[in-house]
């Protein structure tokens, strides 16, 4: 699978890169929030789309300072131990996905703040492909496919530290 790269920035809002692990997107990737110890790249298309996702997906609800609405419940849910087993967490990424993706699509839509965003960088759907809990080493494993309004479908991988007590 190709997945189209620019470097044509002409129009488009940019990013700094946050997941450090992306180079050029690629069909698996392993996504971790890092703490920018490399310099900072411009991420545009499908990585800046891949990168809202999982910002979101890794921001536990009203935390996020200047905008409590964003983020989400599912890694409050993973690390008070709420997530117990497999369809625990297909139930609960279901929720989460559903907050993320109306979240994504209201500031896709607010173009007076954004500017219209191309499709290559708006998200039509995003699924849960497989999950796995390691009840031994206390990691919750996600594999997500995100496709965008181009058309493009993406897979990553979302690892989750838990503590499965």
């Amino acid at each position: 699978m190709t997945i189209p790269v620019t470097t044509n920035y002409t129009g488009r809002q940019i990013d700094v890169e946050l997941l450090q692990s992306v180079s050029l997107p690629r069909e698996l990737i392993s996504v971790t929030v890092s703490n920018v110890t490399d310099t900072p790249k411009i991420v545009t298309g499908i990585e800046k789309m891949v990168q809202r996702y999982a910002t979101l997906l890794l921001s536990i609800a009203g935390t996020v300072h200047f905008d409590s609405t964003q983020g989400c419940d599912l890694l409050r849910q993973i690390i008070t131990g709420q997530i117990r087993n497999i369809g625990l967490l297909q139930g609960a990424f279901a929720v989460a996905n559903s907050v993320i993706l109306r979240q994504i699509k209201a500031d896709d839509t607010n173009t007076d703040l954004y500017g219209s965003i191309p499709a290559d960088e708006r998200i039509s759907s995003a699924a849960l492909i497989n999950a796995d809990v390691n009840y031994g080493a206390g990691i919750i494993s996600m594999r997500i496919r995100i496709t965008t309004e181009a058309g493009n479908d993406y897979v990553f991988v979302v690892p989750l530290p838990a503590s499965l007590n």
